[in-house]
């Protein structure tokens, strides 16, 4: 019976991004949104944490781009003033969605090799991790979080515009944990 009402609750979390927070089985948060600090907008992903006044955001923005034709970036900005911006992002190969079915293979079996190669040297799982390609990918006051989800970019858009229009800072839900 402890199972059942378990599920119920986890289904619950899961389904409804205003749901309570949920623990596993071993008792590390999952996802979904929570009361955090009042005043404050927060963050908790599986590659590092991002913590910031409400009043400060300046700027939320959630958009799609291209990089040279081969990787598709879904993304959601935060800027705070002092001229920190969290970025948070999900790649996949152009045409991933449709039938170009050599990009995707090639794309994956990069992935493939980048995950097997990032677990042997103990940094963990490549989907989560922020790879940067000195000069050309330094980015001074930004932090970056990866995900493996295009839709987790959505939800941290929604949850992030509800804390600062909505909310106005004083909501009981401005933390929300990502665990994927």
């Amino acid at each position: 019976m402890k199972i059942f009402w378990f599920l119920i609750l986890v289904i619950a979390v899961v389904g409804n991004s205003s749901g309570l927070q949920a623990q596993n089985n071993t008792g590390q948060q999952t996802s979904g949104v929570s009361e955090g600090t009042p005043g404050f907008w927060e963050i908790d992903t599986p590659g590092g944490k991002f913590f910031s006044r409400i009043d400060h955001i300046s700027s939320v923005s959630q958009h799609e781009y291209v990089i040279d034709g081969t990787v598709k970036v879904y993304e959601c900005t935060i800027s705070v003033t002092g001229g920190l911006i969290g970025r948070f992002y999900y790649i996949e190969p152009v045409g991933a969605g449709n039938s170009t079915i050599s990009s995707s293979n090639t794309f994956n079996r990069a992935k493939d090799i980048a995950n097997r190669v990032t677990n042997k040297g103990g940094m963990g799982d490549a989907e989560h991790i922020v790879t940067k390609h000195y000069p050309d990918t330094t980015h001074a006051k930004t932090s970056e979080y990866r995900f493996k989800y295009k839709d987790t970019i959505g939800r941290i858009y929604q949850h992030a515009h509800n804390a600062i229009v909505r909310d106005r800072g004083r909501g009981k839900e401005n933390k929300i944990t990502i665990r994927e």
